[in-house]
């Protein structure tokens, strides 16, 4: 009778063992949800940190909307959402956050012939449109209270509400709001700091994470990485200027 519970016991642990909540147990696969929209630019990203972590192979899930991806999550059917999330609070309150591994500066811009919206404060009282993957309208107010937040799912979207003079300027990450049809103010309102997300269950999986961003040999590689896009960006802008001057 014992050996027949021994047997049940062993069985038993050997099921769970294949469940999602042990993945990062077993380092067997990594499972991610991304964005369709950065699906590409967070590949790299994340074969270079889960190479850190030493997990053999991940999966992508590309997801529509962050409610889907964190619903997936909070389902355990990924282990991770890896998709230039900007911490808050409020993903505390459900999630396992990782320590930041990027930071976007949020920035205003107006039409480049717009003539009249010459300072932040000239947007009290005004209709702005934002991205809402990249900046609340909530926060908008904290800059504004009198503002009148607008959102836009794409910068295309956001740009049109500024053509039609339904809004007055566009609130979004600095890269995102380089356009050509776009004048960017110097100033910069916050500084965001971007995080990956883990299930409650996946502690071991997060430090892990955690653990990777923080060595020695990953910071030196991304900071060389950041380098060469400093370079190509600066070189694109001189292109820009020297096809004006022509």
């Amino acid at each position: 009778m014992r050996i027949y519970a021994f047997v049940l016991v062993i069985i038993f642990t050997a099921a769970l063992s294949h469940g999602r909540n042990f993945a990062s147990i077993r380092k067997d696969a990594f499972t991610v949800g991304v964005s369709k929209s950065d699906s590409a630019a967070e590949y790299d990203f994340i074969a270079d940190i889960t190479a850190k972590m030493k997990i053999p192979r991940f999966r992508l899930v590309i997801f529509e909307n962050a409610n889907a991806a964190q619903k997936l999550l909070l389902e355990g059917k990924i282990d991770a959402i890896i998709s230039k999330i900007t911490h808050s609070q409020r993903l505390e309150a459900s999630f396992l956050v990782s320590a930041p591994y990027a930071k976007t500066e949020i920035a205003v811009a107006t039409l480049a012939k717009n003539s009249e919206i010459w300072t932040l404060a000239d947007l009290n009282g005004k209709s702005v449109a934002f991205i809402p993957k990249e900046i609340s309208g909530e926060q908008i107010k904290e800059f504004w209270q009198n503002s009148k937040p607008i959102a836009a799912p794409t910068l295309r979207e956001a740009i049109k509400l500024l053509q039609k003079g339904e809004a007055s300027a566009i609130i979004a990450n600095k890269e995102t709001l380089k356009d050509s049809a776009l004048k960017i103010f110097p100033n910069t309102l916050a500084e965001n700091n971007i995080v990956a997300l883990f299930s409650p269950k996946s502690q071991i999986l997060q430090e892990e994470f955690n653990k990777a961003l923080s060595s020695k040999s990953f910071n030196q590689e991304n900071q060389g990485s950041d380098r060469r896009e400093r370079i190509l960006q600066l070189l694109n802008e001189l292109q820009k200027e020297i096809k004006e001057l022509k």
